[in-house]
């Protein structure tokens, strides 16, 4: 039996966001993703996200997996979220010299709070860093703020246009 290709839509950048912005020089440059029903980011860190050699600074590790467990928790409400809590469970030292991968899994999402799961691997499976986040929902007015700044090339995964056409109250 052949494996069907998994199914890839990307989620739209920013202009100036630490981690997908696309014109931050000192941003990570990433691109959010849905696989298989899944949010992901890629990560190729670059020197100067380092704390020591060769290790990301645990803010950096921080920050694309809140972002990353942002976007599910966006998709899940269909609102963009403020992070309300973050807990991040360093494994150990996160290498610079490799592209990992941030993964995300919804625990549980509700009208008032979305409760994900996101863990950063190497292409090999092994995981360095874990995190749990809590995240609130913005107003649909807020929400299409944002969204009217976000950049969309075409293709992307338009989240919030059931707000557009009146509709996830």
């Amino acid at each position: 039996m052949t494996e069907q290709p998994s199914e890839v839509k990307h989620l739209p950048t920013s202009a100036s966001c630490f981690v997908c912005g696309e014109e931050n020089p000192a941003g990570l440059g990433t691109r959010f993703y849905v696989e298989d029903g899944i949010v992901k980011a890629r990560l190729r860190p670059q020197e100067h996200h380092c704390g020591y050699p060769n290790v990301v600074h645990g803010g950096v590790v921080a920050a694309i997996m809140d972002e990353t467990m942002g976007w599910a928790a966006a998709r899940a409400i269909t609102r963009m979220c403020l992070t309300g809590e973050l807990t991040v469970r360093y494994i150990e030292p996160v290498p610079a010299d490799r592209e990992l991968t941030v993964t995300t899994e919804m625990i549980k999402a509700g009208r008032r709070m979305a409760h994900v799961r996101s863990a950063i691997e190497d292409d090999t499976g092994h995981v360095y860093a874990r995190a749990e986040g809590r995240f609130l929902p913005l107003s649909v007015e807020q929400t299409l703020l944002v969204d009217d700044h976000l950049i969309y090339r075409g293709g992307e995964e338009r989240v919030f246009e059931p707000l557009r056409e009146g509709g996830t109250e």
